[in-house]
């Protein structure tokens, strides 16, 4: 203690003031006031003074020296080179009272283990308020002697060194003590009341003497250990995993806070949150997946499924979690995919899982990038498990949500939806399959008229090509193209000379490129001669306008809005070309058999039974057939429906079956396949220039790298032997497994 006045009063320690009624000691400073001595006291003159008040303070007695009196006199030895002799007694008389506790301490252990620790609470705690109190009077032995010729800072710390090394060097009480200590935290973790006062001056005992790393934490980590292992092991046949994982966090937060923060040291946290999470999730983290991570995944259990993955975040078993996560993905997601009865609600149920599964990692994986990857890796995995269908099926669901959301003129509703589907576009690898079906959708839209705006249009092409860049989507805009040249020609030949002046008919014509637009089948159809006129005018004008240039007529792409005059009102029917020349005919006759209508249409059978089936069954009965069965056949006649009613005037019907559906999309499938073979070629034609000469297995690695599409081995062999029968390759006379650009 620094004294930089000449008298100071300092009060003693909480406890040993209420004992002695706050008595004050006053310092001196003993260079600016230094007493004479005649002669140089002794210690013996003294000494049985300072061991009565000694043992006045460790038993509570009343003082017969007073401390200001014993204070002097320490002083006075101290100045007079009594430092050393006094040191040696005072040290003495501690180690002789510890002595004593100890033998205290042995009889309560004996005679009762349940109160041994609250006894050495005690006799702790009467220790420090007596050595604060010595301090306080031998304060002069403390900054004279001691600091200077001894390892002990102060007097205090002298004795709980004699405390430990007296007390606690027992194994039998040092142990029996830890014992104790670990028999409290397990009651209370078996949710007893404890005396957390008690264990916590318990523990400080620990930490002052250094033995709370060296013996009390090892045990108290091994213990904890052996309490948990065994909690899990009958927990997990007790309770459901997720509420298993609830327990676990209580758990946690029970040992790294609360625990903590009452009766345990600061650096115990880590080891002691670790050990939990290894006793309670690492190693039985198999049983624990295995129970229920699928039911936890299916049923959105954010709070225990985020346990789990802090628990293991930050070590190897992160690894096993992230399979757990990929199986179930690809279990839940082949379900989906694979099962053709689910084929109609394929699409919204994967965008339903990747929105959960998006959820699953930013709120309970933290947005981890490891298992976002594993996300990705195994989406794709599953939504490229079935050729063609997914792929076919996203564009038709992008073909609905655009007609619909077309019909509410909402361009911000089909913005969020396309920006939902992109990221399963993204995970296809047939995405050839899907620019096929999404052209061929997109050609229906754009000619039939569907109320789509050019905008909404745009909007979702400009995200396409920013997802798979300006190549994939360059048809798809000449497409557009064609359409606004086209809407620019109409007011055109409206005013040429070959527009004709009879007739009545509101005639628009779109000019498409060929080899841009799907490829449909044609259909030869007999017209009305008002229709043929039209067409006949418009093709004299755009040859003339275009020199060089031919017009074929795709008679099955045409549609048609027809006024229908019947008893209940007239209506507007919107349908195909060929529907329109088989109505046409019922107005110069109510009835006709197939046979006469065939001969004047021209049809094709199976168009022509298409054509009919769909204006004589359905909601739409314009016309109704005569004979038996379901099916049209050859034989059957059909009338004119007078009592056709509808309660809109508005009507559309449908010409298109489920067996052209299949044809189309047959026909669709074999056109990608025949592009792949002429891409694959290209590329192999591309490589080989470049490179000259490569072996099998290199040129096979090339076009993974190059190629977008799905590529077999099967393919890349038949390819490789058609270009080289075609003299584009030729195989190395000294090794045939190698390829040689000619």
């Amino acid at each position: 203690m620094a004294i930089d006045q000449k008298e100071k009063q300092i009060q003693l320690s909480e406890s040993a003031r209420k004992r002695r009624n706050a008595e004050q000691i006053t310092f001196k400073n003993i260079k600016e006031s230094t007493p004479s001595y005649p002669t140089k006291p002794s210690l013996n003159d003294t000494w049985a003074q300072f061991q009565q008040l000694l043992q006045s303070i460790f038993h509570k007695q009343e003082l017969k020296m007073s401390l200001q009196q014993a204070y002097e006199e320490c002083l006075t030895l101290c100045y007079c080179q009594k430092a050393e002799e006094l040191y040696t007694k005072l040290k003495q008389e501690l180690v002789n009272y510890i002595k004593q506790v100890a033998v205290l301490l042995e009889e309560r252990m004996e005679a009762d283990k349940e109160s041994y620790l609250m006894a050495l609470k005690d006799q702790w705690m009467n220790l420090v308020d007596g050595l604060v109190l010595i301090r306080n009077v031998f304060i002069e032995l403390d900054r004279r002697y001691l600091i200077r010729n001894t390892k002990f800072s102060s007097l205090i710390d002298l004795g709980q060194y004699l405390f430990r090394d007296i007390v606690l060097e027992s194994q039998a009480l040092r142990d029996t003590a830890v014992e104790q200590m670990l028999t409290m935290i397990q009651r209370e973790r078996d949710d007893e009341m404890i005396d957390r006062d008690l264990l916590h001056v318990s523990t400080t005992i620990f930490s002052k003497l250094d033995l709370y790393n060296q013996y009390f934490f090892p045990a108290f980590l091994q213990e904890t250990r052996a309490y948990y292992q065994a909690e899990s092991t009958r927990l997990l046949k007790e309770m459901d995993v997720p509420e298993y994982l609830r327990h676990v966090s209580r758990r946690i937060e029970q040992e790294s806070v609360d625990r903590l923060q009452a009766y345990l040291e600061k650096t115990s946290r880590s080891p002691l949150t670790q050990l939990v999470i290894d006793q309670l999730v690492r190693k039985p983290l198999h049983p624990i997946l295995q129970q229920g991570f699928n039911k936890m995944m299916d049923d959105g259990e954010k709070e225990p499924l985020h346990t789990l993955y802090t628990c293991v975040s930050e070590t190897e078993d992160a690894s096993t979690l992230r399979d757990a996560f990929s199986n179930y993905i690809k279990a839940r997601g082949s379900a989906l995919v694979l099962d053709p009865k689910r084929d109609p609600t394929m699409i919204p149920s994967v965008l339903a899982l990747k929105s959960k599964l998006d959820a699953i990692c930013s709120d309970c994986f933290l947005n981890d990038e490891q298992f976002l990857n594993t996300l990705k890796q195994s989406f794709e995995a599953f939504i490229n498990s079935r050729s063609n269908r997914p792929a076919e099926l996203l564009a038709k669901y992008f073909d609905s949500k655009i007609r619909s959301t077309a019909k509410r003129n909402n361009d911000e509703d089909l913005e969020t939806t396309v920006d939902k589907l992109l990221p399963v576009f993204r995970y296809l690898r047939e995405k050839d399959i899907f620019e096929a079906f999404y052209k061929r959708h997109l050609s229906r839209r754009l000619l039939l008229g569907r109320n789509v705006s050019s905008d909404m249009e745009k909007m979702v092409l400009m995200k396409l090509k920013a997802e798979c860049g300006p190549n994939f989507t360059k048809n798809l805009e000449v497409m557009f193209t064609d359409i606004e040249v086209s809407a620019d020609l109409h007011p055109q030949f409206k005013d040429s000379d070959e527009y004709p002046t009879e007739g009545g008919i509101a005639f628009h014509v779109n000019v498409l490129a060929q080899g841009v637009w799907p490829s449909y089948a044609s259909s030869d159809v007999i017209l009305p001669a008002n229709m043929m006129a039209y067409q006949e005018a418009y093709e004299k004008f755009y040859t003339a306008s275009f020199s060089g240039r031919r017009l074929i007529w795709q008679n099955s792409l045409a549609s048609c809005v027809v006024k229908g005059f019947f008893p209940s009102g007239t209506k507007e029917l919107h349908i195909n070309l060929l529907q329109t020349a088989v109505l046409l005919l019922f107005n110069g006759k109510s009835t006709l058999s197939y046979g006469e209508i065939a001969a004047s249409t021209t049809i094709e059978e199976k168009d022509l039974k298409r054509i009919l089936a769909s204006l004589t069954s359905g909601q739409h009965q314009v016309l109704l057939k005569q004979g038996g069965g379901d099916d049209i056949s050859l034989s059957d006649v059909f009338v004119y429906n007078d009592d056709f009613t509808s309660p809109n005037v508005r009507i559309r019907i449908g010409a298109l079956q489920q067996e052209q559906i299949g044809e189309e999309r047959k026909a669709t499938e074999n056109k990608v396949l025949v592009d792949r073979q002429h891409q694959l070629e290209a590329a192999i034609v591309r490589i080989m220039k470049s490179k000259k000469s490569l072996s099998h297995g290199d040129l096979m690695k090339e076009l993974f790298n190059q190629v977008k599409f799905p590529l077999e081995a099967t393919d890349i062999k038949k390819r490789i032997e058609s270009l080289i029968d075609r003299d584009y390759l030729e195989r190395s006379e000294e090794d045939s497994n190698t390829y040689i650009y000619k």
